[in-house]
């Protein structure tokens, strides 16, 4: 700055903080300022401790070098980027994109006009690697109860769309290198925990899955034992092994079933394929199941169910579809699963909200349990289960069940004291 200088200097935290005041036209500032270098970055920062007090003053300023410190050690960058800055970068570059045609000069207008009229006004002042699940959740809230017009919300699918262009920035910022990771977004419509079971239910519904394998109709043709029986399976390995219904299970293949053996650790593994790749071929997952499915999978031996290669979960040979059927894979279980869960009288939770039960229900008490009954990593379950912890975390923080909040405090607080001291 022009005419100032600096006075009472002095060096601490072994040389790398000077603390000094300035002096500007003869008058010296009350204040004390700061500049600090930290070794593995170039530059400096030098702010205002906004203190009078030396000690007070030093105390601040050693909390920003490692704050400085620790976001170099990551690689991010010496100085953090307001989320002001990164958009307004951001807004050009999409105007560059619509230029050279990869994007339409309308997508260009809608991001400009969500960015500078929503997105700017609600983080325009924040730091983008402070920026947390629960500042997301905070302008969704927010955004859900003021439209344009006073008193008037704004839809979902609205909502939705500014997660779209909020994602679309924070990707441009990881590309920049402002940020290493970015936070979980989910859009508004995937709020709701889906139903679970508790730990008592768990067991009556593999007791019923029993009895629904060996009560058919004393009419019923060979198939309907042989599509229970495989049914049966299906709802244990997801309940074991946390796999998606759907795609996911349906790519099973008994060429990749593995039963391990490693003195007390013995386990199941399985191979999920995916479709996820942005080149369009299969990514492949490999999932830990607990050792009790192996016997689930034992008690097809000696059937035709059992294969050597193939799909696990493949249209038997006594189906009632077309002859081609036989061998593909079994795309839903849902019309079973409603029938049989109807059956069993468990359908609807007994607690409000009274939600109703559907296969994916056995994926969530899945992570219930292994956070109830297992000292699990978050990381290692999240991984298990094809997806991330934050993700994780957000769903199960605010569960309301307290068989497994203790459990799973305890887990969170080890990642957040974990990623604090890194």
């Amino acid at each position: 700055m022009a005419d100032s200088e600096r006075t009472a200097e002095k060096r601490v935290f072994s040389g790398q903080i000077l603390l000094y005041r300035r002096k500007f036209k003869g008058k010296e500032s009350p204040f004390w300022r700061a500049r600090i270098r930290v070794p593995s970055s170039k530059g400096y920062l030098d702010f205002s401790t906004h203190s009078r007090y030396e000690a007070e003053a030093e105390r601040i300023a050693i909390d920003k070098f490692r704050e400085a410190e620790g976001r170099t050690q990551q690689g991010l960058p010496l100085r953090p980027i307001l989320f002001d800055r990164a958009a307004t970068e951001y807004v050009d570059w999409k105007q560059g994109q619509a230029k050279v045609g990869r994007c339409s000069e309308t997508v260009y207008k809608y991001h400009k006009s969500i960015v500078e009229g929503v997105l700017v006004p609600a983080f325009g002042t924040k730091f983008l690697h402070k920026l947390r699940p629960v500042d997301v959740e905070r302008f969704q809230e927010t955004r859900k109860n003021n439209g344009i017009r006073p008193g008037s919300g704004v839809r979902p699918a609205t909502i939705n769309r500014d997660n779209a262009v909020l994602r679309a920035v924070l990707k441009f910022a990881l590309r920049q290198e402002y940020i290493r990771t970015m936070p979980v977004i989910e859009n508004v419509s995937a709020f709701a925990r889906r139903p679970s079971f508790s730990t008592e239910e768990a067991e009556v519904l593999k007791a019923k899955l029993d009895e629904w394998v060996d009560s058919p109709h004393e009419f019923d043709g060979p198939h309907v034992k042989d599509y229970r029986t495989l049914f049966r399976l299906y709802c244990l390995v997801i309940y074991f092994a946390g796999i998606r219904p759907g795609k996911e299970m349906a790519s099973l293949r008994w060429e990749d079933l593995e039963h391990i053996k490693d003195g007390s650790a013995n386990y199941v593994l399985l191979k999920v394929r995916t479709a996820k790749r942005k080149d369009g071929e299969l990514a492949f997952r490999p999932v830990i199941g607990l050792d009790e499915l192996w016997r689930s999978f034992e008690r097809l031996d000696g059937t035709h169910l059992k294969k050597d290669f193939g799909y696990i979960f493949a249209h038997p040979r006594t189906t009632q579809l077309d002859p081609s059927f036989i061998g593909l894979p079994i795309a839903s279980f849902k019309t079973q699963w409603n029938s049989f869960i109807s059956w069993a009288g468990l359908e609807i939770e007994p607690s409000p909200p009274h939600r109703k039960r559907t296969l994916y229900s056995l994926r969530h008490l899945y992570f219930e349990q292994r956070l109830i009954h297992s000292d699990v990593r978050l990381h290692e379950l999240a991984v298990n289960g094809g997806s991330s912890p934050e993700v994780i975390a957000r769903w199960y923080h605010h569960a309301t069940a307290k068989e497994y909040a203790p459990s799973l405090s305890k887990v969170i607080a080890r990642v957040n004291n974990s990623e604090q001291s890194a």
